[in-house]
């Protein structure tokens, strides 16, 4: 049996955004839950690792959009692991219609311990016996973005609330991308026409934080950065352009 979640999904009112098409935010969302629902399949689900008090956490995730699918469009969802590395796992995403491929995408996730916050290698816990496909999309690398914004333009102060938090009670990384772009209008939003986008994530954040949000152009890109008080990066994210 192939080692790939399929699945036929009309894109909903509630994940489109002002031009009646499905949001950024939203391809962060849909490759999250399917991602989730397929470790399930595979005995390596949020219900599996929990009572070992493990849990996934997501390292980076990418995004290349090809043409945005419309509200109420039928298109196909799918995602695959690939082979384990040591501590990390990459995994890859499409969402197609009848014309072929509209997004696709590629996680770097880990398994930590939710104690000690330490990776967990994939041979104590992935099982050995899962067969992998080798397919591969967005295929480029992951940038390495700059965690220096002490020269950048401050967008906005951003509170985290309880509306950020999720099962592993820090801020979820949807959340993050969320916050930028609102410190942006629909019109600016629209402007931007992003035809990609890049986050990574390097440090937890807690209900009742204050982040502040810096910008940084590129020729290409726009890179936004997401700093807690100390002045370190929760995140740093990349706007292709």
């Amino acid at each position: 049996m192939e080692n790939i979640l399929k699945k036929d999904y009309k894109i909903p009112v509630s994940l489109c955004d002002s031009e009646a098409k499905l949001s950024v935010p939203s391809v962060f969302s849909l490759f999250m839950d399917m991602a989730s629902e397929h470790a399930k399949t595979l005995n390596l689900g949020m219900d599996v690792l929990l009572k070992k008090n493990l849990i996934w956490v997501a390292a980076k995730t990418k995004f290349v959009v090809h043409r945005y699918p419309q509200m109420l469009s039928d298109v196909s969802l799918a995602t695959w692991p690939e082979a384990p590395g040591s501590i990390r796992y990459n995994r890859y995403y499409t969402v197609s219609d009848q014309d072929g491929v509209m997004i696709e995408g590629k996680s770097e996730w880990t398994i930590i311990d939710l104690t000690t916050g330490r990776p967990q290698k994939s041979g104590d816990v992935y099982p050995q016996d899962i067969e992998h496909l080798t397919d591969v999309v967005c295929a480029e690398p992951f940038a390495r973005i700059s965690t220096d914004f002490s020269e950048c333009e401050k967008l906005c102060d951003y509170l985290v609330t309880s509306r950020d938090i999720d099962v592993s009670h820090h801020m979820n990384n949807v959340a993050y991308i969320r916050a930028v772009l609102s410190t942006m209008t629909c019109e600016e939003l629209n402007a931007l026409n992003i035809r990609g986008m890049e986050a990574a994530y390097r440090t937890q954040c807690f209900e009742g934080e204050t982040l502040s949000i810096y910008k940084r152009m590129g020729e290409e890109f726009m890179d936004i950065g997401v700093l807690k008080s100390d002045g370190k990066a929760a995140a740093v994210i990349r706007i292709s352009l």
